[in-house]
């Protein structure tokens, strides 16, 4: 089955390599528009004003910057993609981005287990998986 716009949510810690093995899977799935995401930590309400606004255009500049090499390549391949960076909880943007965009796939790079943290509480692709009904792809090492 072929798709017409696929979502893969990028990380700082996924940006690499892990980004591209998701990326190649995303590449075979799609005939249309790769969409990268990137989410940024929602910043603390103790800053405020015109800190608050730099702090927020600082986070979306690094996000920019892990994406566009991503963009790139997919653009030198001729592959039509195109980036957003947002700001939130990962899962719940991941979910949020995917219905806004009407995208008919999700493809994530997932390491399994990380320890006890996401034994209690989940990773992210897990929660992502838990709620939405976009299928996902969940690129294992």
């Amino acid at each position: 089955m072929i798709y017409q716009r696929v979502l893969v949510p990028v990380s700082g810690k996924n940006s690499g390599e892990r980004a591209s093995r998701a990326l190649r899977h995303a590449r075979t799935l799609c005939s249309g528009e790769i969409i990268l995401l990137h989410v940024t930590e929602a910043l603390p309400k103790l800053v405020g004003g015109a800190a608050h606004t730099e702090l927020e255009r600082s986070d979306a500049a690094r996000g920019e910057t892990l994406l566009a090499p991503l963009a790139e390549a997919l653009k030198q391949d001729g592959v039509a993609c195109r980036c957003i960076v947002r700001e939130g909880l990962p899962a719940d943007t991941i979910v949020t981005v995917g219905h806004e965009e009407g995208v008919d796939m999700i493809v994530m790079y997932t390491d399994g287990r990380d320890g006890l943290a996401d034994m209690l509480i989940g990773s992210i692709t897990e929660r992502v998986l838990r709620n939405t009904d976009i299928p996902l792809l969940a690129v294992r090492r």
